[in-house]
């Protein structure tokens, strides 16, 4: 076992366990560096310490855990860290049947998975502020009415009543990516806290542009391989943007930016076919 982390930026420090740690030696080393996060890798331990009621004391005491490489088809097996507050799940199966059902988790604030049919009250969680998923296969999935979510992102998503997503009340980040179902934005205009919105290959979205001027409360824009744009004029009316930016965009049609200019301190990069340009 040893100290490690995701990625050289993060500041949150993790107890990777490895190859033949037992669980005495592994709660000990928690001990003594004071650290609650695991990271369980299929690729780095056995995964069979799944299964060990010896590790079932050290798992209740994890708060950020990151699962890897890991078929998850008992239901136990995500059970047994009750007291997450934060799960990471990264290129696992859910190959089994037993449903998974969030609740379990009353401590749990954020999620980053691939989405599983076995999933239950994913979308109703009493804590849950931040939900990434991967995969979304529920075919028009009406999402229900939530008071507590606040950033989503959904990649990969069969086609759902996209206009109940204004039923998340408090979201103020919406992330979209690869959704080709997605044609009518117009409901984003009820999601009243949403402060940021980031659109990448959603390229059958008509009227893009005003449908995200319609959100008065957003401070930043992020829009990637979404076409062409008529203009970007009726973004002017977006007076809280701050951060404003399109990746490999299409044509502009209309290619007068100068407004941008006039929204006190914004700082765009735009970068369409035919017009490239920034104040940074």
């Amino acid at each position: 076992m040893f100290i490690g982390n995701t990625n050289k930026e993060r500041l949150d420090n993790f107890l990777i366990i490895e190859e033949n740690d037992s669980a005495s030696e592994v709660f000990k080393f928690m001990e003594e560096k004071n650290v609650n996060n695991l990271i369980v890798d299929a690729n780095l331990c056995n995964i069979s310490i799944l299964d060990n009621v010896d590790f079932y004391h050290i798992f209740e005491k994890a708060k950020i855990v990151h699962l890897a490489n890991i078929d998850l088809k008992k239901s136990s097996y995500l059970y047994q860290f009750k007291n997450a507050n934060r799960f990471e799940i990264k290129n696992c199966k859910f190959s089994g049947k037993e449903p998974i059902n969030f609740h379990e988790f009353s401590n749990l604030e954020e999620i980053f998975t691939i989405y599983s049919k076995r999933f239950e009250n994913l979308f109703n969680h009493p804590k849950l502020k931040t939900l990434f998923i991967e995969g979304f296969n529920s075919l028009d999935f009406n999402f229900p009415l939530n008071n507590v979510l606040e950033s989503l992102s959904l990649e990969k998503s069969a086609e759902c009543k996209w206009s109940t997503l204004s039923n998340f009340k408090k979201l103020k980040a919406l992330y979209l990516v690869s959704i080709s179902s997605i044609t009518d934005i117009s409901w984003l205009s009820n999601l009243s806290y949403l402060e940021d919105i980031e659109l990448t290959y959603c390229k059958k979205i008509e009227n893009c542009i005003e449908g995200i001027s319609n959100i008065s409360s957003l401070k930043s824009v992020w829009l990637a391989y979404m076409g062409n744009f008529d203009s970007l004029k009726p973004l002017s009316k977006l007076t809280k943007l701050k951060e404003l930016t399109i990746e490999s965009g299409g044509k502009l049609v209309d290619k007068d930016i100068s407004f941008l200019k006039n929204i006190q301190g914004l700082e765009y990069s735009i970068e369409m076919s035919n017009c490239v340009t920034s104040n940074e």
